[in-house]
């Protein structure tokens, strides 16, 4: 079981990675900001933001010069990344060329987000910056503005109501500073600002981003799917099922468990996932998974439940894992030569497992 849920690992490490930065944006609606950069890289950025950060156009132009082993570096930067929503645009206006990626876990994060109060998001920030090793270390004023100051390992951030108006860090010998010398808050800014430059040339790459998720690309940037490890590298154990992915996706489109919010439904490591969630800490996954990836960890199963329910083979039981106990209920697809796994973290209960498995029809 460990390895089949590698790949659900990574999905809940940028789910949480998206549902983070949006419990943690701004408290103001809208601002500019004009940041003055020094250290190794100097010159200037510029942040324009509204709806608390939904929307945001950041304008970076910088020389950057770091030194390492004897050996100089200089390179010039002159970017926009504008994020509208679920759209992102990175944008070299060097080249005027540019890409577009959709953040899939946007819709999810938003929806959990929306179910917290104001007390709670600052919480929850507050409760990120504990885990990471941070700490407030006090308040001081920039532009006028009281900002609570926060350390992490060797980086200083000084935040207003989420906005950052200054930091200071040093890392490895290369120096990092930002200074707010503009500051404006609750204004009006246009839609357009929000939207590439109309002479940028923008590729969509949000599905080569998918896709990069669950396979590879050749030299020619030509997407070849899954590739085995070879040489010294770990090989996977997995058996691709053989289920097919756009079948998946139709099924659990229709599933939605009461109180909980879809997020992504992708392939990965040759298994088809569907992630719902209902807060951090409590999350519900579909997984289709090749029979022979079972009967090979039958290990994993030990006291199991075994029994039949409208005709199908089931297994249920509790899997414990780093401190943490999930339940789970293994549906037998003779037909397909598959497995579906429903699980629940945290433990929920079997009966509840059996009905939302009656609304599965693979």
């Amino acid at each position: 079981m460990k390895n089949m849920t590698l790949a659900l690992g990574i999905i809940w490490m940028f789910t949480v990675g998206a549902y983070a930065q949006k419990a943690t944006k701004y408290t103001i609606k809208s601002g500019h900001i004009e940041y003055k950069l020094t250290g190794n890289t100097t010159g200037t950025k510029s942040v324009w933001f509204d709806d608390y950060g939904d929307k945001s156009f950041v304008r970076t132009k910088a020389k950057s010069v770091t030194k390492m082993f004897g050996v100089t570096n200089e390179s010039t930067e002159n970017n926009i990344v504008i994020m509208n929503g679920s759209i992102v645009y990175n944008i070299d206006m060097a080249t005027l060329s540019g890409t577009k990626m959709e953040n899939d876990f946007y819709g999810l994060s938003e929806a959990l987000v929306s179910k917290m109060s104001d007390a709670e998001r600052k919480q929850f920030g507050k409760d990120l910056l504990n885990n990471m090793g941070g700490e407030i270390v006090g308040t001081e004023k920039i532009l006028g503005k009281t900002c609570e100051v926060v350390k992490l390992m060797n980086i200083k951030v000084w935040i207003y109501e989420g906005v950052t108006l200054k930091s200071e860090g040093k890392i490895m010998g290369i120096e990092a500073n930002e200074t707010a010398v503009k500051f404006e808050e609750n204004i009006q800014i246009p839609a357009v600002k929000f939207e590439p430059p109309k002479e940028v040339i923008i590729e969509d790459v949000t599905q080569m981003t998918n896709d990069l998720m669950s396979g590879d690309y050749d030299e020619n940037g030509e997407y070849i799917g899954q590739t085995i490890p070879s040489g010294n590298e770990e090989e996977s154990d997995i058996t691709p099922v053989n289920y097919p992915f756009e079948e998946f996706k139709k099924v659990v489109l229709g599933f939605n468990p009461e109180g909980y919010t879809r997020g992504m439904i992708l392939n990965q490591e040759g298994q088809h996932f569907a992630l719902y969630m209902k807060s951090m800490g409590e999350m519900v996954t579909v997984l289709a998974t090749a029979s022979e990836n079972i009967e090979s960890q039958e290990s994993e199963f030990v006291g199991f439940e075994e029994f039949t329910h409208h005709g199908r083979t089931m297994r249920y039981g509790i899997l414990e894992e780093d401190g943490k106990a999930s339940d789970a209920l293994l549906i037998k697809y003779n037909n397909h030569d598959m497995y579906i796994i429903l699980m629940s973290l945290p433990a929920i209960d079997k009966n509840t497992l059996l009905s939302w498995s009656d609304n599965l029809e693979f």
